[in-house]
């Protein structure tokens, strides 16, 4: 099945529990779902499984695939694996974002050691009221500054 687009993300209101089922993946998850050499392989596997059996709703913004995509290539280019086909397969929902979004992630601009593709992802995990999954441990603590549900793998 191939990955799904969207243009508006739905949005949850403040103050509205976190949805365990939705969730946020960054660049580095779904680098170590490809790496088996990853400490965190076997988690992420569980959890793309769950996604796939639509146990779990996984949102990538579109600038965190550009980002996987530019740190996967020479993975691509050596094995055949076309990462968007993967995604599409675990049914990934890739959203491009909207000027919400794009609001959110410049608001965040704030936080020191965030960059532009992790500041997408807390912006997207926000409006979408999501848990945001993440290799990065600066991320993960600036989720859970921003008051965000985080998993680091």
């Amino acid at each position: 099945m191939a990955a799904a687009t969207s243009s508006k993300p739905f949005t949850i209101p403040a103050g509205v529990p976190v949805p365990e089922n939705v969730g946020v993946v960054d660049a580095g998850v779904i680098l170590t779902r490809l790496d088996r050499r990853r400490r965190s392989h076997a988690v992420t596997i569980a959890l793309f499984a769950s996604s796939a059996r639509a146990a779990t709703r996984l949102h990538m913004s579109i600038v965190n695939l550009a980002e996987a995509l530019q740190h996967s290539r020479s993975y691509s280019k050596a094995t055949g694996v076309d990462l968007i086909a993967v995604l599409g397969g675990f049914d990934v929902i890739i959203t491009a974002p909207d000027v919400d979004i794009a609001r959110r992630a410049a608001d965040l601009s704030g936080l020191g050691d965030a960059s532009l593709a992790d500041r997408f992802a807390l912006a997207m995990a926000q409006a979408l009221g999501a848990r945001l999954h993440t290799t990065d441990r600066v991320l993960a603590r600036l989720a859970r500054r921003c008051r965000l549900s985080a998993t680091l793998y």
